[in-house]
């Protein structure tokens, strides 16, 4: 094993490398070691990237990624060991080289929570300060549409025009959320520019009543269709106004999101059974409960660790 090798910029080729190495582990673990912000940031000198490579410096064997600190003041790093590289501490050298140069203040997520995340965890001395449960329905038939609700109006993204009521909406309800708040118009077009990216599957929710401003945004729920796994959809971003909260129009735009999905990758037949999943907070159990109900179950759990508060 090379010491790991920190850099600001990866090399065209690096970047390859480190893909491959991300479906080798994916493939391997069955679920992916990193989440799909660390693949964007590959091409980008906006985080500090850190490499493992074999002797011969052909293999990249481990690779972890440090975003640098938000307004809670934690950095974020995420890891992935090469599944024939395991159990030889490039993971543990990996994460304590992230500690070194946080002075221990940044945080690690565990995608997945598996066994080789758990012992690496657990040689740096962190402990879980944060959980995000994976959830999954499956819909063998296409749900009702959904039932209109009076005083709201729902449309897909019309393009630009609508970005500005959409990063508003979007920071006000993700205010204090260390991943979706704080959003800017860079990365509403970086998210447009993904192959994913489906403006019928963006829904707007706008008030059509005498007492809602004129063009004001409620809320929205952005889908996502998993171009690797076609028959998977996903809830990946929903927000309503906090001053809009109360009205149902989570519940609605749930529905409708659901419903587009569920059609959208059915396939004209309606033939094949399409699964949809979402992301919530360990402790949100006012929304793991409502997900329960609506028939959604818990397919994996992510952590985020960080190193173990002193004694004083």
């Amino acid at each position: 094993m090379i010491a790991p090798d920190w850099r600001s910029g990866l090399t065209t080729d690096e970047q390859q490398r480190v893909r491959e190495l991300v479906s080798a582990a994916t493939e391997f673990d069955g679920i992916a070691p990193v989440g799909e912000q660390v693949l964007r940031e590959l091409g980008h000198n906006r985080t500090d990237h850190l490499l493992v490579t074999s002797a011969s410096g052909n293999t990249v064997e481990g690779y972890l990624n440090l975003s640098p600190p938000r307004d809670d003041g934690n950095g974020m790093a995420e890891l992935v060991v090469h599944p024939q590289a395991r159990r030889r501490g490039i993971g543990t050298a990996m994460g304590h080289a992230a500690i070194v140069k946080t002075g221990g203040s940044n945080r690690f997520w565990a995608h997945g929570t598996l066994e080789p995340a758990r012992a690496t965890a657990s040689a740096l001395g962190l402990v879980p300060v944060r959980e995000l449960v994976q959830m999954r329905l499956s819909l063998r038939e296409i749900p009702d549409p959904a039932r209109p609700m009076p005083g709201v109006r729902v449309r897909s993204y019309a393009g630009t025009g609508d970005d500005a009521e959409l990063l508003r909406v979007n920071n006000a309800a993700f205010a204090d959320h260390p991943e979706q708040g704080g959003w800017t118009a860079a990365d509403l077009v970086e998210r447009r520019g993904e192959a994913w990216f489906d403006p019928a599957g963006l829904f707007l929710a706008f008030g059509d009543t005498e007492n809602d401003e004129a063009g004001r945004l409620l809320g929205f729920h952005w889908t996502k269709v998993h171009l690797d796994q076609p028959r998977l959809g996903e809830v990946y971003v929903l927000g309503v106004d906090p001053s809009a909260q109360g009205r149902g129009l989570g519940q609605l735009l749930t529905a409708v999101g659901i419903e587009w999905l569920a059609r959208h990758l059915a396939g004209p037949s309606n033939a094949h059974e399409v699964t949809v999943l979402l992301y919530v907070e360990a402790d949100n159990v006012p929304a793991l409960r409502t997900y329960q109900r609506q028939g959604f179950t818990t397919y994996s759990v992510d952590t985020a660790y960080a190193p173990a508060p002193t004694a004083s």
